[in-house]
């Protein structure tokens, strides 16, 4: 006899009399029942909802972030609103129609959806909640080229002068994004215990993805270094989180949900449509475009594929033309192998 999780139906046990079917019994009021005495012979087909919150309990059994499962959560609610069917009657046709509402998404959004409904259903079927992923029938829409959306420096010095007038923890908080390039999961997630202000080695040990840690240092010319010894020292903070709630609760860190409301309230008064991850964008294609190699731009962000970086932070024409100067006049000082250098004059 199969299991799913706690879910059983039980035979001969007294049914409500309008009970239409199994999904609906309730037997003494205690639904599901797990009494082992009992026989137990047909599996009961728990609904949509309750498949997600299996699905994504698994997740996070598994150590995926807060932030992984959050999207996970949010596309599958999205396509629980639409299908109203049982996840056994659930059809290519019902997956194609929904795919239909999401033209006017994003590219990102539409693939997005797509991979999490694929994992999902990968997920039912290695539980045999269904016979097969419907979904491998149908292709997945196309991404395009990933384009770096660094936040131009006009409209970065206008944010930067509008952030000199936030409260002190708003103000560390997108100063250190900016500076440092960590994603906003990382930043809230610091503890006071993982900050080493030790003189010229100053750093930050942050939790990135993975739950993978890393070393950001913290440099002298960095406003937020300054930023975060004033911080600490005005609040007295010892141990915990370093970014928590206004009420002080020790053991609870500030909510992404917060961070993104004053986030939202700086763009209103600026008149600027940007994200806040666009703040690690700009750190990126700063550093990169100002010659910082890109190998130690990829530990800085945590990336695990340096391929990733490299769309990451995309060179501008500026800095094209500086490296290719740069080669010209290597070669130039007899620098680069006559035999495989480029460019050579004809005479």
């Amino acid at each position: 006899m199969r299991r799913f999780r706690s879910f059983w139906v039980i035979k001969n046990f007294p049914l409500p009399v309008a009970t239409p079917n199994w999904n609906t019994a309730y037997c003494g009021g205690r639904w599901p029942v797990t009494c082992a005495a009992k026989r137990r012979v047909k599996l009961v087909s728990p609904n949509f909802k309750a498949l997600i919150e299996e699905f994504l309990t698994d997740l996070s059994n598994a150590g995926r972030s807060w932030h992984t499962i959050r999207n996970y959560r949010s596309d599958l609610n999205r396509f629980a609103g639409y299908y109203n069917g049982e996840i056994e009657d659930l059809m290519t046709d019902h997956l194609r129609q929904y795919l239909q509402t999401l033209t006017e998404k994003a590219p990102s959004t539409r693939g997005r959806n797509f991979a999490s409904l694929n994992k999902f259903l990968d997920w039912c079927t290695r539980f045999e909640i269904i016979p097969a992923n419907p979904l491998a029938r149908l292709n997945g829409p196309k991404w395009g080229e990933w384009v770096p959306r660094a936040i131009p420096t006009e409209k970065l010095l206008i944010l930067l002068q509008e952030m000199k007038r936030l409260p002190p923890r708003e103000r560390l908080l997108f100063t250190m994004l900016l500076e440092t390039g960590m994603r906003i999961s990382e930043a809230l997630g610091i503890q006071i215990e993982n900050i080493d202000f030790t003189q010229g080695q100053e750093f930050v040990i942050i939790q990135g993805k993975g739950d993978r840690f890393r070393l950001v240092p913290l440099l002298p010319e960095m406003d937020c270094l300054g930023l975060l010894k004033d911080y600490i020292k005005d609040r007295k903070l010892v141990d915990g989180p370093l970014f928590r709630p206004h009420s002080g609760k020790k053991a609870r860190s500030m909510s992404y949900r917060t961070a993104l409301f004053y986030w939202e309230k700086l763009r209103e008064k600026v008149g600027l449509q940007y994200e806040i991850h666009q703040l690690r964008h700009s750190c990126a294609t700063s550093l990169l475009n100002d010659g910082v190699d890109i190998e130690i731009i990829r530990q800085l962000l945590g990336h695990q594929d340096i391929q990733t970086t490299s769309r990451y932070a995309k060179l501008d024409i500026r800095a094209l033309r500086k490296e290719l100067i740069a080669y010209v006049q290597r070669r130039e000082r007899g620098l680069v192998r006559e035999d495989c250098a480029m460019w050579r004059k004809t005479l």
